[in-house]
């Protein structure tokens, strides 16, 4: 910003000196007793300023026109240098910037592990992104377009991620967003043969990654389940349902909304899977230290039901490979999640 602020500053007063040496040598020029016009004057500045002009300029033989010439190559040669010098630096510092914003840029993405990959920074990317960022996650963004990044990032300053710029089709592109180490993709693109392409691609490389998928098209989300997707979303289905929630139970609605857009404390509903390396494995819920952590059990699902035991008493023991289903900051759940 800086030199942008100094190329500006030297752009005027390079003009000045211009619109300078016009009015002296067609003022000066009319006082000697030249006919001079305003084409001349200015042709005459530029050849002077640029030191291609005649063996003897026009005022030459006069002394206030020596004093003026001197004056005129002074401070025209001297803007004119540092303007040259300000734009060389400009393109170098940016070019070099840009370098080492990518050579940054490629050492987080090498190191990162077990993040998300979002693919598509658009209008639901954004919110995806922006989503999971608030939700503790690592995040990685591949899109074409640096701008829409860019945009993201400067609508929401705290907001900062990795991210890799081409298309999301392309395998090296996905490499480069470390497809192989990441947990999660998805896949947010305008064209659903592009995400039919991401998920078959992601599938294949990665048989223990979940695929979450953006679907245009009602029609295509069998083919994307098909290609490899766990889940499929249609924005239309979305949409139905969430017109018909604001319709038919105002309240709950309302409580999500301040619920997930709260700013002075962040509430998500959050999963947290029961390893063999758990503590609260064969522990009853009332042992557990949950509730200190402000952590809320809504539910359990046990490993291999489909089902859900909502509101689950406190006498109900935790087993290994169950899930918990819990309401509380995001911040104790990332938390729980390190120590446990």
């Amino acid at each position: 910003m800086e030199i942008q602020r100094r190329l500006y500053i030297l752009s005027v007063l390079i003009v000045i000196v211009i619109a300078g040496g016009v009015a002296g040598f067609w003022g000066l020029g009319r006082l000697a007793g030249h006919d001079t016009s305003i084409l001349e004057s200015l042709y005459q500045t530029v050849i002077t300023l640029t030191t291609v002009g005649n063996t003897k300029p026009p005022l030459a033989d006069i002394w206030y026109g020596q004093l003026f010439i001197i004056c005129l190559l002074m401070s025209g040669m001297g803007v004119l240098l540092v303007f040259a010098t300000s734009v060389t630096a400009f393109f170098v510092e940016g070019e070099m910037r840009q370098i080492y914003r990518r050579k940054r840029m490629d050492k987080i993405l090498k190191k990162i592990r077990n993040h998300i990959i979002v693919c598509g920074a658009g209008d639901t990317g954004s919110h995806i992104i922006q989503e999971l960022l608030s939700s503790k996650q690592s995040v990685v963004v591949v899109d074409a377009h640096e701008e829409r990044i860019q945009k993201i990032m400067n609508q929401h300053p705290g907001i900062s991620f990795p991210y890799v710029l081409g298309q999301a089709a392309d395998d090296d592109v996905l490499e480069r967003a470390g497809l192989e180490r990441a947990s999660g993709i998805v896949v947010a693109l305008p064209d659903d043969r592009d995400t039919l392409f991401v998920t078959v691609t992601a599938r294949q490389n990665n048989s223990k990654l979940r695929i979450v998928v953006h679907a245009n098209d009602t029609a295509d989300e069998l083919r994307l389940k098909r290609a490899g997707a766990d889940a499929v979303v249609s924005p239309s289905r979305i949409g139905g349902m969430r017109m018909a929630s604001e319709i038919a139970r105002p309240e709950v609605t309302s409580f999500l909304d301040n619920m997930l857009r709260g700013q002075d404390k962040t509430l998500r509903i959050e999963e947290i899977p029961l390893n063999n390396n758990c503590s609260m494995v064969g522990k009853a819920l009332r042992d557990t230290d949950l509730r200190s952590r402000d952590l809320l059990v809504l539910a359990i699902r046990t490993h291999g039901d489909e089902t859900y035991l909502y509101n689950p008493p406190p006498e109900q023991v935790l087993q290994e490979g169950s899930t918990l289903i819990v309401l509380g900051p995001t911040d104790s759940v990332q938390k729980f999640r390190t120590s446990s």
